[in-house]
């Protein structure tokens, strides 16, 4: 890009200027210095155009400052969300693997119930703890041979039994 020489005038000072910035750019810049003099000499006449342009330095000046600090802090808070974006992503990811796995496991669970009408092949007999585990899942209690009815003398013999030995 082509340097444009400038010619300002701020507060009757002429200055002359190179930049790589657009000649309209430049022109709105030095007249927003101007009119910032400007207000800074009416709100107090005491003034001079020196002592107006050193303030008005300092405002723009710390208005960088504040504005490169905001700047950092949002540089900060975007990063941050993005960091917290990717965990909440492989935490989506693992559900859905996890999901995936309960929903096999379920597919599975539900043909062996479907088979298990059949008679159970000899190999592959069930231990007491699956036939309990598979008992939870269609809600049925196991089956119960007749119910001996209680001698009520053997009751009372078993605890005799227990405190005779003392």
């Amino acid at each position: 890009m082509a340097k444009n020489k400038i010619k300002l005038n701020i507060c009757g000072f002429e200055c002359g200027l190179c930049s790589n910035e657009d000649e309209n750019y430049i022109r709105s810049i030095g007249s927003e210095v101007q009119q910032a003099i400007n207000d800074m000499m009416e709100s107090n006449e005491r003034l001079s155009v020196t002592m107006a342009a050193i303030i008005t330095a300092l405002n723009y000046c710390d208005e960088a400052h504040k504005s490169a600090d905001t700047a950092d802090n949002l540089r900060t808070q975007v990063k941050n969300y993005l960091e917290d974006s990717s965990h909440a992503r492989l935490d989506a990811e693992e559900s859905k693997r996890e999901l995936e796995r309960v929903k096999h496991e379920n597919q599975s669970l539900r043909a062996r119930l479907a088979t298990e009408g059949e008679p159970p092949d000899k190999s592959e007999e069930e231990s007491p703890a699956s036939n309990a585990a598979s008992q939870q899942i269609t809600g049925e209690l196991p089956a119960v041979g007749p119910e001996k009815e209680a001698d009520p003398e053997s009751f009372i013999n078993f605890f005799e039994k227990s405190d005779g030995g003392q």
